[in-house]
């Protein structure tokens, strides 16, 4: 079964939306001294998850070209899965190390639980649609990448409106 590619379609012009906004709030926000630690993270994770749920949504207009769907969907899920897993290396211990330097106010529980929780929530999905455990692989799919636009979303939006100075200032 072939995905939506209309929500797809969708999902990456949102996904494009939210990465573009970014980029002025960036251009508009920036001081000589340049990005704090805590913005370059929330702006590095904005871009990871947004830039994930633009090119996953596209990968597919390129892999179902292929003759066989079953083959199309191991590229996308694959590609999905490693995607996730990237970001699980390298966000959750960046966000502990900016908490252990004093920004614990600036990264408090339960946005750490809800980052974390996304990116593992789709790499357990995605692993799962590997390995065939999901036979609706086409909504999985879906939810996964408007998980990355919801991850996308909280940091765009908490850089621009949550504005906290370190524990130790």
């Amino acid at each position: 079964m072939a995905p939506n590619f209309e929500a797809l379609s969708l999902i990456a012009e949102v996904a494009l939306g939210i990465v573009g906004f970014s980029a002025i709030l960036i251009g508009l926000n920036r001081s000589p001294a340049g990005l704090s630690e805590p913005d370059d993270f929330r702006i590095r994770l904005l871009s990871f998850s947004g830039f994930g749920a633009l090119f996953a949504a596209l990968l597919p207009f390129a892999a179902f070209d292929l003759e066989n769907s079953h083959h199309a969907w191991r590229i996308v899920t694959w590609t999905l899965a490693f995607y996730a897993l990237l970001g699980l290396l390298v966000f959750p211990r960046k966000m502990l190390f900016l908490r252990a330097k004093g920004y614990v106010t600036f990264f408090p529980f339960h946005i750490f639980a809800f980052q974390t929780g996304i990116l593992s929530l789709v790499f357990v999905l995605s692993t799962f649609m590997i390995i065939d455990w999901i036979e609706e692989k086409a909504l999985c799919y879906t939810v996964c990448l408007l998980l990355y636009l919801a991850q996308s979303s909280v940091a765009f939006f908490r850089t621009m409106f949550v504005r906290v100075t370190s524990d130790f200032d």
